[in-house]
């Protein structure tokens, strides 16, 4: 039997060899199967809006734990990795020729996921740390001081008061 041909373990086929594309290789399955978890997840839980409103309500309040806010920050990386690293592999496979510029083609996803990442990650981690409001407060509390009957309003009592107005 040719020796192109014999059978591998699977731990001689996983072994780093030392190079970009068997590190992108694996980060590229991993952000998949992290990315199919996380839909996986998501499905379940709003399934659960039927089964139960109120076991959903209550799974969306775990979800303001800060623990889930990294957790969603590691899910947009893999997304936003799996995806730019997907477009480096298309590319790959319709020209052939920029193999030979595979280091630099992984390079520049990398370059792109961390620059498009630090926005995200202010974004998403700065209200944990009481740096910046949560994302979409000022409109919340516009909404209210214009209909403060809707049951958002009535459920929240940390509605600022406007500039001027007396709070009793």
């Amino acid at each position: 039997m040719p020796a192109e041909f014999r059978a591998r373990s699977f731990g001689t086929a996983v072994r780093y060899r030392g190079r970009v594309g068997m590190w992108t290789w694996i980060l590229h399955r991993v952000t998949g199967l992290g990315v199919l978890l996380f839909l996986i997840m998501h499905v379940v839980d709003t399934g659960l809006l039927i089964w139960s409103p109120d076991f959903y309500d209550h799974a969306l309040s775990l979800y303001k734990n800060p623990v889930f806010r990294f957790g969603e920050l590691f899910v947009f990386f893999g997304v936003l990795y799996h995806a730019t690293n997907g477009l480096r592999i298309i590319i790959q496979d319709f020209w052939p020729y920029v193999m030979q510029r595979q280091r630099q083609m992984a390079w520049g996803v990398a370059i792109i996921v961390a620059v498009a990442m630090i926005p995200v990650t202010w974004i998403m981690v700065a209200p944990i740390f009481g740096l910046a409001q949560e994302p979409g407060t000022r409109a919340h509390v516009e909404r209210c001081r214009q209909e403060p009957d809707a049951p958002a309003c009535l459920q929240d009592n940390t509605i600022p008061a406007a500039p001027g107005e007396v709070v009793e």
